[in-house]
């Protein structure tokens, strides 16, 4: 048997130090090892098989790191053929181990010592032995028994009883059922008892065998209970109710047929005809066993016939029939009837052996009828002064033999005091009843249609159903419906008010860029006009400076020319003395001229002011353009903001009738569900319980009932607890007869059908997979999930530290749909449909949560934030948001639309392992590794249960569809039903 690797074992994420060949890849060299280790010597004929003896010391100590998705220093020792083909050439040296770097450094030979003793995926160094082997086996050549990837055959042995660890449990939506894997094996309950209801075996030959080979991994129910999904090693199962089955009898003319019965065993089953033709057979037979013929009234061939009872023997060969005061029996070896007459009418009768008869009588006794001598001798008692409608007992020497009158009044004989003790009165009047021989239970229905248990050792009545139950569990499916629709309406209303709380938001702020942009217009046009004021300054400075300039210049030449002019005179003076009056009255003439020009130092000065002045205003000019750029390129901003804010606006404004326009189809569909509900609660208060004989089997464990109004089956335990519906018995028959091992019952059509009580309730259907031959799956299947419809399977597995595998199966005939490749880069450790079915949440040990639509397979969006592998998910009823459980031992709650946590629960102190939401609530029921079962307020983080448990280690957790009862288990192999608050309802037993 393969040991369970612990969940919180597997690490998606490990240290570089499981690589024995990471320094030969970066180029170091290897060093001789001081330190090797001791090699065992093999008997010199041991043949050393790869598939046996090396690979599976490889899987163990080596692959978690040196395989597809992680190979370690380029080595990939999966295979042989991956390991020659390493980037490595001398891994791997057939035939001589001494240069094979595998051998080496496992050995600890030479250095990076293989596995490290660091290493944090619990690997191994090799032993003695196992060195031994692989040393073999490569100076052997190094070869392949078998084709790569082809799983090494197992050899099977019994799980030891004491393993019994609960890894998966499910309840039905309605917490009527609950399914619970004691290591292999897998026991079904009910509410009313601790004791399992079935067990789910399979039949090798005509042994039944556990469950699984291997520990059950999980467990789910489908939406009505009536198949259970079971998870284990490379495979799933199936199982379906079938509580009967078909069987044979002769054909039986129900027009030719005067009265029907068969004996308590079920056995046997007896036939009268109007002419007085008795035929009995063995169920199971197509022909009579034997027929008997004999004189019976006129009357009984007339259009009016009297009513007839018949009663069969316990062994089928004899039977007695009443009509009237009437009794006559009639014996598979007599060769005439024998005949009694009873002082009063008879209406009822029952065998207790083939020489013991009691009937009751229209006066309200009971009449013991023996035979002995080939005679029959009666004693009466009396027991009512209303008639006897019903006699009971059962099929042992023990059982009570139980009277029931007319009005209801429940009397037992009492063989000591050789009379009737009344127990009690039943509150109402009974329609039909049965005794379980099991329990000294009374199985009753009223006439209201009401069925109810008479409890013969405590003498209490307690009412199991009123309505049928079928019924009763559609209008609560219904009502549930509608309930989470008001959940749906509320949180669509509330993303249609955030919707529109968006779109004033984004109006309001359009608004504001509006009121900036003409404030920035404004600015704008201010900020030309003063541009312009500063340009014309500035041309008007730049004239002066030019005219300034100029008359500069032109001062500057004529001072020039006039200065020469001087000093020419001067020159003349000297020399034309005689001239000298003349040219002093030019020279005083020129000089007065010389002084009317403007001074040369007060022109510069008055250049340099006008040059200054000019380039202040082209300063200020310059500084007025950059102020209006930098205003247009505001403007332009809040233009271009204006716009992008109209396009959110308008997708906003389309998210916004997007989002009312599902307000409106939640509302319209809550108004179908609603008066859906109120369909079924009519049909529910007008469809009794039963409106057919209550019909007991296997030893009153089974109880079969009918309701008038649907025409449907109902199968209960004898504890009381309801199984499901019998789609496949007649729809709209009748019950004719019933015994311990079957029923006979007529369709609609008037034909017989005659069905057995299997073996058991839940009988394997289906197997996807293999645990010892091919299979799709490549290692234990660890977490399996059916759709709302019922229609898919979801699984999730894969190996350890490889690529995770992820698969969507067709449950009607178990085909493969769509498998998703590569889903997560480790094991896929949990998988869980949306409420509404088209969205698959899966969780691995890679950390990683990611959503899948399920009807393309295509990945939606990844979430990331835990820091230890995923493994739990549950969905909240509003689709809207996700709780995921992780070994880093927090929970977080995620917003599926934006894809980000909303909150985060820690503290936990131990990894979670799973989670279900509580009902309709905003609220996460958690188990994890500490034994502790919690519920906390995923709105504001509170805690509201911590409840310490039995169990362990807890792994398993279901829930009922409103969150009211939970099923917890874990390692110590024991699992308990719990309420929200903690408190322990049952313990549940795995049973023999």
């Amino acid at each position: 048997m393969i040991p369970h690797p612990s969940r919180s074992r597997i690490s998606p994420h490990r240290r570089v130090a499981v690589t024995f060949l990471l320094a030969i890849a970066s180029g170091l060299s290897t060093n001789v090892s001081a330190n090797t280790r001791e090699i065992a010597e093999l008997p010199e004929d041991r043949k050393v098989v790869y598939s046996r003896d090396v690979a599976p010391v490889l899987t163990k100590n080596c692959v978690a790191c040196h395989n597809a998705s992680s190979e370690e220093g380029g080595v990939n020792l999966e295979t042989v053929e991956k390991m020659k083909a390493s980037d490595v050439e001398d891994v791997l040296v057939p035939g001589d181990a001494q240069k094979s770097r595998l051998f080496l450094l496992a050995s600890h030979a030479e250095d990076p010592v293989m596995p490290p003793e660091d290493n944090d995926v619990s690997a191994a160094a090799l032993n003695p032995v196992e060195l031994a082997l692989l040393r073999r086996w490569i100076d052997s050549g190094a070869e392949i028994d078998q084709a790569s990837g082809t799983p090494a055959p197992r050899q099977w042995q019994p799980l030891p009883s004491s393993l019994q660890t609960v890894y998966g449990s499910g309840m039905t939506p309605d917490g009527r059922l609950s399914v619970v894997g004691f290591g292999n094996q897998i026991r079904l309950f009910g509410s009313k008892s601790s004791e399992p209801i079935d067990s789910l075996e399979r039949h090798v030959g005509n042994q039944p065998q556990p469950a699984h080979d291997d520990f059950v991994q999980d467990l789910r129910f489908d939406s009505d209970g009536r198949r259970v999904l079971s998870s284990g090693y490379r495979n799933v199962k199936l199982w379906q109710m079938a509580p009967f089955e078909p069987t044979s009898i002769p054909n039986i003319d129900r027009n030719e047929t005067l009265a029907i019965a068969m004996n308590p065993s079920g056995r046997h089953v007896a036939a009268l005809s109007p002419r007085g033709e008795l035929s009995v057979a063995e169920v199971g037979m197509n022909r009579w066993r034997w027929m008997k013929g004999f004189d019976v009234p006129a009357e009984f061939q007339s259009d009016q016939p009297p009513l007839v009872h018949l009663a069969v023997g316990p062994q089928g060969d004899c039977v007695s029939i009443v009509w009237d005061k009437t009794v006559r029996v009639v014996r598979i070896d007599g060769r005439e009837p024998e005949t009694m007459d009873a002082a009063h009418p008879i209406t009822s009768m029952i065998w207790l052996d083939r020489d013991r008869l009691v009937t009751g009588d229209a006066s309200g006794k009971v009449n013991r009828w023996q035979r002995e001598n080939d005679a029959w001798t009666s004693s009466e008692l009396a027991v009512s002064d209303q008639p006897i409608a019903f006699l009971c007992s059962a099929a042992r020497d023990d059982a009570p033999l139980v009277a029931i009158d007319g009005s209801g009044k429940v009397a037992q004989f009492d063989a000591a005091k050789n009379q009737f003790v009344e127990l009690g009165k039943l509150p109402a009047v009974p329609a039909s009843v049965a005794l379980s021989g099991s329990n000294n239970l009374l199985w009753v229905t009223a006439e209201s249609g009401a069925l109810g248990t008479f409890n013969l050792s405590d003498k209490t009545f307690i009412e199991v159903a009123k309505t049928d139950p079928l019924a009763a569990a559609q209008h609560a499916s219904d009502q549930w419906e509608t309930q989470v629709g008001e959940r749906l309406i509320a949180a669509h209303d509330a993303s249609v008010k955030q919707a529109q709380s968006n779109v004033e938001a984004e109006k309001k702020s359009l608004e504001k860029i509006a009121g900036d942009i003409t404030a920035k217009s404004t600015a704008v046009a201010e900020k030309q006009k003063t541009v312009a004021d500063a340009k014309k300054a500035a041309e008007t400075a730049q004239a002066k400076l030019a005219q300034a300039r100029d008359e500069e210049e032109a001062a500057k030449k004529q001072r020039t020319e006039l200065t020469a002019t001087v000093k020419q005179l001067d020159a003349s003076i000297a020399k034309l003395t005689e001239q000298l009056e003349a040219l002093k009255k030019e020279k005083a003439d020129a000089e007065q001229k010389l002084a009317a020009v403007p001074d040369a130092k007060k022109l510069a000065d008055t250049t340099k002011t006008l040059s200054e002045a000019s380039d202040k205003a082209a300063k200020e000019l310059a500084t007025k353009n950059s102020e209006l750029s930098n205003e247009q390129t505001a403007l332009q901003l809040a233009e271009e903001t204006k716009a992008r804010g109209q396009r959110r606006l308008k997708r906003l404004d389309e998210e916004l009738k997007r989002r009312q326009q599902s307000l409106e189809n939640v509302k319209a569909e809550q108004e179908t569900k609603q008066a859906k509900a109120a369909a079924s609660k009519t049909r529910m208060d007008q469809s009794p319980a039963t409106d057919q004989p209550v019909a007991l089997t296997a030893s009153g464990t089974r109880v079969l009932t009918r309701s008038q109004t649907a025409g449907t089956w109902s199968l209960w335990t004898g504890a009381g607890d309801w199984l499901g519906q019998l789609p496949e018995l007649p729809v709209g028959g009748r019950l004719v007869a019933a015994g311990d091992s079957g029923v006979l019952i007529q369709a609609a059509d008037g034909q017989l059908h005659a069905l057995q009580a299997s073996e058991q309730i839940w009988k394997h259907q289906r197997t996807i997979g293999s645990a010892t031959a091919d299979s799709p799956f490549a290692d234990r299947v660890l977490s399996v999930d059916v759709d709302p419809s019922g229609q898919w399977l979801a699984t999730g597995g894969g190996e350890p530290s490889r690529t995770g595998e992820l698969m969507i199966w067709n449950l009607s005939d178990g085909s493969l749909v769509r498998r998703i490749e590569s889903p997560h880069s480790d094991t896929v450790l949990c998988v869980r449909f949306s409420p509404d079915g088209k969205t698959l949440a899966t969780g691995g040990a890679d950390r990683m949560i990611k959503l899948w639509d399920v009807a393309t397979g295509t990945l939606i969006k990844s979430l990331e934030g835990h820091t230890h592998h995923v493994s739990a998910l549950a969905w909240n009823v509003n689709q809207r948001e996700l709780a995921s459980g992780s070994a880093d031992e927090t929970v977080k709650i995620w917003n599926i639309d934006s894809g980000k946590s909303t909150r985060t629960i820690s503290g936990l102190k131990s990894e979670i392992t799973r989670l279900v939401y509580v009902g309709r609530d905003d609220r996460i029921g958690i188990t994890s590794g500490d034994g502790y079962f919690r519920v906390y307020r995923t709105d504001n983080g509170g805690r509201e249960t911590n409840a310490k448990l039995p169990g362990g280690y807890l792994y398993a957790l279901g829930a009922n569809r409103d969150g009211t009862q939970f099923i917890v288990g874990g390692a110590d192999g024991v699992a308990t039903r719990v309420d929200k608050s903690g408190k322990q309802l049952q313990e549940l037993v795995a049973g023999e």
